[in-house]
């Protein structure tokens, strides 16, 4: 559905800036919201919260189905504030993995997570595509909306409470507390911010990735595919028209110099045209490519994580990722057509492994860190920073495009291996004891 939002705000008549509202309120409510949640599972459980949170998304995407067929840019928003509030249940679902997973493997189960969002991102575009296909511009909504639903069957019906009775919430603070208390702690406010750095890194890259491989008519991307524009002639013969010509009907196309006769075309051809179409082609290779990414991510977050962590430690796997995020984006804006399309394909995986590898290390020693009954608290945290990242950089990115395509993915290398080095200097592999990591 992402990729849409800005196209139908857009046809409803909203601007610009209205549309990438639009598009940052979801971040923006999970944001606010995450704490709240992840505050509100340590009180009253995780199963009650779960459940309120799926069936309130799927009311969002309801009332989004309802705004497409309106064309109603209130509704749109609404839709998605909605939404992003719901959607902040992520920060329960990481402490209900949490409660039910022992220290060993906390790891491990938070790659569970990783890999469902990898699916997501490879079966989301396709659905949406094909739902618009099926059932118009109100179909993604609809769809959305049925998938929430049958989780929250789901979740009914199976999910149990995780959250043992006895177990006693942590103090209640502040919202703005709840933040400055995790981040004063050293080991969790240093794993914190260098997750605000990789997911920042990251959203840089998924918002500008289409733009840097296809871009526009007026300013093609690095593999804007380019089929030659041709004129028949009066004699069958197929004259190729130069990038950016406009060739009419009785143009001079060629002159023979032995019979000094002149070739014109007999039907007109605009170059124009061809480049539209190729451009199209070129947009539906980057999301296709973007697929490519989901699918190894979520092979490597869902099968190779236990076995990495177990080899390798979670503080290795961190500071490796991040740097190999570092070299892919680094790597990634130099990829061109002229290189082939395997140089791409080869730059997508190195990034999409590399980021893959940090972040359930990342969550594990998060969660490793915390005690038992502040997990919903400090996964709050954790996704509220992740979800101002998601918030500034696409704006950052963005802006950065205009004036040198190249610079956001430089400017990220760089950050990413920063937090490569923040993360070899400062995190401590977990204790042999859990319960002196949660003095951390």
């Amino acid at each position: 559905m992402l990729p849409m939002l800005p196209l139908y705000s857009k046809e409803f008549g909203a601007s610009g800036m209205i549309a990438g509202g639009i598009v940052a309120a979801y971040s923006l409510m999970q944001f606010i919201f995450s704490p709240m949640w992840g505050r509100l599972s340590d009180r009253v459980g995780r199963r009650p919260v779960l459940l309120v949170s799926t069936a309130g998304a799927c009311l969002s995407y309801v009332v989004f189905a309802y705004a497409c067929l309106e064309q109603s840019v209130l509704l749109l928003l609404i839709s998605r504030l909605t939404a992003g509030i719901c959607g902040a249940n992520l920060s329960v679902a990481s402490a209900y993995i949490a409660d039910i997973s022992p220290p060993e493997d906390r790891s491990k189960s938070m790659g569970l997570i990783g890999m469902a969002f990898g699916f997501g991102f490879i079966l989301g575009p396709v659905l949406g595509a094909l739902s618009a296909g099926w059932f118009g511009v109100t179909g993604p909504g609809w769809v959305a909306a049925g998938i929430c639903g049958f989780n929250l069957i789901l979740a009914f019906f199976i999910l149990g409470e995780s959250r043992m009775p006895e177990s006693d919430p942590a103090p209640p603070s502040p919202r703005l507390g709840q933040m400055m208390r995790v981040l004063k702690r050293p080991q969790l406010g240093t794993l914190v911010c260098v997750f605000f750095l990789a997911t920042f890194c990251f959203t840089c890259f998924e918002s500008t990735f289409a733009v840097l491989f296809a871009g526009t008519h007026d300013d093609p991307g690095k593999f804007a595919f380019r089929e030659p524009a041709t004129s028949e002639t009066s004699e069958g013969v197929n004259w190729s028209a130069a990038s950016g010509a406009e060739v009419q009907e009785g143009d001079v196309l060629g002159r023979r110099e032995d019979e000094s006769a002149v070739t014109a075309a007999a039907t007109g051809r605009f170059v124009l045209n061809e480049n539209e179409a190729s451009i199209n082609t070129t947009k539906t290779m980057a999301y296709w490519l973007m697929a490519f990414c989901g699918f190894i991510g979520a092979i490597v977050q869902g099968g190779c994580i236990g076995p990495l962590v177990k080899t390798l430690g979670e503080k290795k796997l961190i500071v490796f990722g991040l740097a190999m995020v570092g070299v892919s984006l680094a790597v990634l804006p130099f990829c061109s057509g002229q290189l082939g399309l395997w140089s791409i394909m080869l730059g997508l995986s190195l990034f999409a492994v590399s980021s893959s590898v940090y972040r359930a290390p990342t969550f594990g020693l998060i969660s490793l860190n915390a005690s038992s009954d502040e997990q919903g608290e400090v996964m709050g945290v954790t996704q509220s920073v992740g979800s101002l990242a998601r918030i500034i950089g696409p704006l950052f990115a963005l802006g950065l495009m205009d004036v040198w395509k190249e610079l956001p993915y430089l400017i990220c290398a760089v950050i990413a291996v920063i937090g490569s080095f923040v993360a070899a200097s400062k995190i401590e592999s977990p204790q042999e004891e859990p319960g002196k990591a949660a003095e951390k």
